[in-house]
C-alpha cells in the first residue's frame, strides 16, 4: 500500500509561560493554528521499516528522529511491526518554531494507523503522541486549538481563515536553550482568558484586535538567537507590520491585513519568506 500524508507547520498566535513545573517542563498556555506550509510523508512498501529524507541534511535517520520514535510507539501500542519505507520531503525549516518535527511524528502515527487498518482511535493516537513531545498531540487533528499543561492538553475550535507573512531568517533556535534562559515568570492567564483574548477576535475576523492581543513570553528569553529574532521583528515593523516570534523561534510571522505592504527590506536581506494561509 502506498500513502501520502501532508505534515503542516503551525504558528503560535500567543504563548504564555505560567511557571516551571516539578518535572522540569514549563507550564504554559498557547494558541496554535496550522498553516499551508507542509512537509510531505510518503509511505511505500518495504520488508522493514526505513526512513529517507529529502530537503534537509541536518536531520538524523536513527532512533533520535521523531519519525522513528513514532513508529516505535505505534509498534508498542498495537503489536504491529511497521514494514514500510517512509520518505520525508522536508520543506518546513528546522529549528524555526514551526513544529515541523512534531508534525512529522503525528503524520507518521496517522499514516501507519491508516495503512494497518486503523487499530487506534483518534483519542488513542493523541495519547500516543503525548509520549513523543508537547506539540505532537496538536498535530493529530491540527487546525485551531489552545494547548495547555506542558502543551499536551488541548481544546480545539473550528479552523479560522487568515493570511500571514512568515519569515525564516536563516538561523535555528534551540528550544531547550530558549526555555533554559527564560527569566522567572509566572503568568496567571487561564484557558478562558486565552479564548477571550485570541480565539474570539480570530473567529469573528477582528484581526486588528487580535494583533493587539497577541504576545509570546518566550521573546523574553536571554538566549542569543532570541536577541537576533528581535532584529528581524524590527525590520518587519519597518514594513508596517506587527510581528510575533512563533514558538521558541527563530521564525517570525505577521498577520496580513493590507496586502500592499512593502516587503523590500526582506528582499534586501535575502531572508526566506512566504505569504501563507491558515488551514
Amino acid at each position: 500500500m502506498r500513502l501520502i500524508v501532508p505534515s503542516p507547520a503551525k504558528v503560535n498566535l500567543s504563548l504564555w509561560v505560567k511557571g516551571k513545573r516539578p518535572d522540569g517542563y514549563h507550564e504554559l498556555i498557547t494558541v496554535m493554528h496550522t498553516i499551508n506550509l507542509c512537509d510531505t510523508l510518503f509511505f511505500l512498501p518495504s520488508d522493514r521499516f526505513e526512513l529517507t529524507i529529502e530537503g534537509s541534511e541536518s536531520l538524523p535517520l536513527n532512533k533520535s528522529n521523531l519519525i522513528v520514535k513514532a513508529a516505535q510507539v505505534f509498534k508498542e501500542a498495537t503489536g504491529i511491526k511497521p514494514q514500510v519505507k517512509v520518505k520525508l520531503e522536508k520543506v518546513i525549516p528546522v529549528g524555526a518554531g514551526l513544529g515541523g518535527g512534531s508534525s512529522n511524528a503525528a503524520a507518521t502515527l496517522k499514516g501507519l494507523n491508516s495503512i494497518y487498518g486503523n487499530p487506534l482511535s483518534q483519542e488513542e493516537l493523541t495519547q500516543l503522541a503525548a509520549q513523543l513531545g508537547s506539540d505532537v498531540p496538536f498535530f493529530i487533528k491540527g487546525g485551531l486549538a489552545i494547548a495547555y499543561g506542558r502543551g499536551e492538553k488541548l481544546k480545539h475550535y473550528p479552523p479560522a481563515s487568515f493570511k500571514l507573512l512568515l519569515v525564516y531568517p536563516g538561523f535555528p533556535c534551540s528550544t531547550k536553550e530558549v526555555y533554559e534562559k527564560m527569566p522567572p515568570l509566572k503568568r496567571e492567564i487561564t484557558v478562558d482568558e486565552a479564548e477571550k483574548r485570541i480565539i474570539s477576535p480570530l473567529i469573528t475576523g477582528k484581526l486588528k484586535e487580535l494583533e493587539e492581543a497577541m504576545e509570546n513570553d518566550l521573546e523574553r528569553s536571554r538566549a542569543e538567537c532570541v536577541e537576533r529574532v528581535k532584529e528581524v521583528k524590527e525590520v518587519l515593523k519597518s514594513c508596517g507590520l506587527k510581528p510575533l516570534m512563533s514558538g521558541s523561534g527563530s521564525s517570525v510571522f505577521a498577520l496580513i491585513t493590507d496586502e500592499n505592504c512593502d516587503l523590500t527590506p526582506l528582499k534586501i536581506r535575502r531572508w526566506w519568506y512566504k505569504l501563507l494561509n491558515a488551514i
